[in-house]
């Protein structure tokens, strides 16, 4: 079958969605939604017997889905509809969603359901939930929509005609520092993460915060930054504290909190973790350790799974340091990435990108080479 994917970007789950699709044999094109003329023409190029939308933020022409059968992904249940659904479903701390495939048309997620696949809710930010429970529940709903396509005696389901949700704002998103809780604090960044983050202003910087942590031990003032650790920035709260990993800059990309904040938190102390945490406490931490009789776990949790030069030679040392006790050290990495390569960001901010790029390029490869040696002994 020849299907070609309507898309406003080549994410994670597109990229899935894609891969998935090749591997069934099926031949699959991608064209972005830029505008309504270079759609058709790509729909009149390729001759797609199906179209389907599994990342689209714009109303597919009539022209298009008159003509060939075309099916969008609605990361929500049936009757759900609008935008920021899954957000919606934290915000309302729904304890099971789903995804349907609906049949374009011209109501907005109102065509007949085609596929429905439930999902239980897990505590996690909106972006774990997308690329973990969302991205599972969508290749199983892309099968059951093609084997339902096969099926002459198949019947769609309509619709449910509910209003459409309200569009969350950075007005529902804030955080009120002298009234939210920890929990509330944590809930609200997370579904905000990873786009579009919680604006807030720290010493006059307006910027959205992005990746929260639980901190058991530190305490302070509502909003006060109490100290700093391998990027990340700890805030205290009317009952605790958080951790910010990473800030975006009005107008700018997303950095780790403290390259943001920069001169404006010197005198915060850098309240440094063991090499290798012990995970015997919430708090903000990269590198972490298990161990199981002669079997060592080794967890690196880098944000997205990028990794800049401190981090490579950190984790270098940690592998060193175990590889002393451990007959078999197994590399973890965090909960959904592994490792993206180096941090671009980083480099991008960076005032000497070419010095700073090779630095990071060979402390990444003294990390494998660490690695790669344990193997010859």
């Amino acid at each position: 079958m020849k299907i070609l994917l309507l898309v406003s970007a080549f994410n994670s789950l597109t990229q899935r969605v894609f891969c998935h699709l090749k591997s069934l044999g099926h031949t699959v094109a991608v064209e972005y939604a830029i505008n309504d003329t270079s759609m058709m023409a790509e729909v009149k190029r390729f001759e797609p017997d199906i179209i389907f939308a599994p990342y689209l933020k714009k109303f597919i022409p009539k022209e298009i889905f008159l003509n060939v059968p075309t099916y969008v992904l609605h990361p929500g249940i049936r009757g759900d509809r609008g935008h920021n659904s899954l957000e919606h479903a934290l915000r309302e701390e729904k304890k099971e969603w789903g995804v349907v495939i609906l049949r374009a048309n011209e109501d907005f997620d109102g065509g007949d359901i085609y596929s429905e696949v439930a999902f239980s809710m897990r505590d996690a930010s909106k972006a774990s939930l997308y690329r973990e429970e969302v991205a599972n529940a969508t290749i199983t709903a892309l099968h059951e929509l093609l084997a339902n396509l096969e099926q002459t005696s198949f019947t769609p389901t309509p619709q449910l005609k509910q209003e459409i949700h309200f569009y969350l704002t950075q007005k529902e998103r804030a955080i009120e520092w002298s009234v939210d809780t920890t929990a509330q604090i944590i809930k609200k960044i997370r579904l905000s993460d990873s786009f579009p983050g919680v604006q807030e202003n720290f010493f006059g910087i307006e910027c959205y915060m992005f990746g929260v942590f639980e901190e058991e031990k530190f305490r302070g003032e509502p909003k006060e930054v109490l100290a700093k650790r391998d990027g990340a920035i700890c805030i205290g709260t009317i009952d605790g504290a958080v951790w910010i990993s990473h800030l975006q800059e009005v107008g700018h990309f997303k950095l780790p909190a403290t390259y943001v904040l920069k001169d404006k938190i010197k005198g915060i102390k850098e309240e440094r973790l063991p090499l290798i945490f012990d995970l015997s406490y919430k708090t903000f931490y990269e590198i972490g350790h298990t161990k199981d009789d002669d079997v060592s776990y080794l967890c690196f949790n880098f944000h997205n799974g990028a990794m800049h030069s401190e981090q490579c030679i950190r984790l270098k040392y940690a592998f060193e340091y175990l590889k002393e006790s451990a007959k078999v050290i197994v590399l973890i990495g965090a909960e959904e990435f592994f490792s993206n390569g180096i941090h671009l960001n980083i480099l991008q901010d960076s005032k000497k990108q070419g010095e700073d790029g090779w630095s990071n390029i060979n402390a990444m490869n003294d990390l494998v080479k660490s690695i790669l040696m344990m193997l010859l002994l």
